[in-house]
């Protein structure tokens, strides 16, 4: 488990290479130099953004100047010293290296890591930050694959949460709402950013969350995009309706001039 970095004894004044305007309450934009110390905009190698979620909830995420995220954590307080909600660190390269649930200051649920290709292969289990199990998830997932082979006939009839028209509607979707963030623009930045949700069993989006970031303003409008598409249509199992993840990789790219 890696140590939180997040912390500082004093946070640096505003982040003023972000645009005021689009600065909302109950958030703010911090900047740290190469030690994680607070800093001047000059100096800056990596910022802090700090948002409001909710009461009770402040999520700081840290990102490199120009490049991906490095990790995402919530507090119950602004000043980020009451550990309580969701985790998530990332590799060099801005994918989910591990992710979790704090409760109350302690480790508590799954915990999930990742191995170099990006899967999940790894989980540990905590109640209260107690270690209570460890599960290899590839070689669990290997085996449910092999039960659902010997037994075909008896396997569930799973279909994937879809948006709503397919990939057509899903295109034509982004192609109406997406805005290329001016940040983004200035700093020559493009790439896939993929956003982890979960399809509830009306179809809504919940729980959006950076699988696989680029940089701040890129990761910023997808998951402004996921959060504000249509209703999608939920899994089925047998037909019923049912709570299931997804993964949706949007492509930002520009013609150079």
């Amino acid at each position: 488990m890696k140590k939180t970095f997040l912390l500082v004894t004093s946070f640096a004044l505003l982040f003023t290479v972000f645009c005021q305007k689009d600065k909302k309450p109950g958030e703010a934009f911090y900047m740290l130099d190469a030690n994680m110390k607070s800093t001047q905009q000059e100096n800056a190698v990596y910022f802090i953004h700090a948002v409001k979620l909710y009461d009770s909830c402040w999520q700081f995420d840290t990102y490199n100047l120009y490049g991906p995220i490095i990790s995402s954590e919530q507090y119950l307080d602004e000043k980020g010293t009451q550990v309580n909600g969701m985790f998530c660190y990332y590799n060099k390269k801005g994918k989910v290296d591990s992710s979790g649930v704090y409760l109350k200051g302690f480790q508590d649920g799954p915990w999930y890591f990742t191995n170099d290709t990006g899967r999940f292969c790894l989980q540990k289990d905590y109640i209260a930050g107690k270690l209570c199990a460890i599960k290899n998830i590839i070689k669990i997932d290997s085996l449910k694959h092999l039960q659902k082979d010997n037994a075909s006939k008896a396997a569930s009839n799973e279909v994937e949460a879809d948006f709503v028209g397919g990939q057509s509607r899903w295109i034509y979707y982004l192609g109406k709402h997406m805005n290329y963030p001016e940040r983004a623009l200035k700093a020559n930045k493009q790439g896939t950013v993929v956003v982890q949700f979960i399809i509830d069993t009306e179809g809504n989006v919940t729980a959006p969350e950076i699988a696989q970031s680029v940089e701040y303003s890129l990761d910023q409008e997808a998951l402004r995009l996921i959060k504000g598409s249509p209703a999608w249509i939920p899994s089925t199992i047998d037909g019923k309706k049912v709570r299931a993840y997804k993964k949706q990789p949007i492509t930002f790219k520009f013609e150079a001039n």
